[in-house]
């Protein structure tokens, strides 16, 4: 995996862009394709930072780095 340091700013970085891909969906869609397209995205922004929190939460506890 990458060290906790790099981590922590790719989880700032995608809470970002789940922010702004929200703020797009509320204000700027104007065709449905344009919302589905939109909210396929968060979602996989959404399950990488679930993925990354629980590696890093997972190192935290068992103290390794998961090789994976």
């Amino acid at each position: 995996m990458i060290d906790p340091y790099s981590a922590q700013v790719l989880v700032k970085h995608l809470q970002k862009q789940i922010n702004q891909i929200r703020d797009h969906i509320c204000y700027a869609v104007d065709k449905l394709d344009d919302l589905q397209y939109a909210k396929g995205k968060l979602s996989a922004y959404e399950a990488l930072l679930q993925d990354v929190k629980d590696d890093l939460q997972k190192e935290e506890k068992d103290g390794t780095i998961n090789q994976a």
